[in-house]
């Protein structure tokens, strides 16, 4: 309920941690809320990735977008960069 409101104060996005609703849908919408906000050095971190299919779901559709550049899939979270710098869009798994 807070995310708006805050959004709005600010004119860019640098990190942003992104946990607490495990679902498809809601996760999509915290992604596409911060998106305007975002610049070429943001970081997003989405927790819980791989909980369930809806959150398997939303990693991928997050990693599709075209904005999206990097990946990291560390699986219990998942890291976004922005880097235009990058003209391919890359996506790693790292498992330990």
């Amino acid at each position: 309920d807070t995310l708006p409101g805050t959004l709005a104060s600010l004119s860019t996005v640098d990190f942003a941690f992104i946990d607490g609703n495990h679902r498809l849908q809601p996760t999509l919408d915290y992604f596409n809320q911060l998106l305007p906000k975002v610049h070429e050095h943001s970081v997003f971190i989405f927790d819980d990735i791989h909980w369930s299919r809806e959150m398997e779901e939303a990693w991928s559709t997050i990693k599709a977008h075209p904005q999206v550049t990097l990946t990291i899939d560390l699986f219990f979270i998942g890291l976004t960069f922005f880097r235009k710098e990058n003209k391919v869009k890359q996506d790693f798994v790292i498992l330990f």
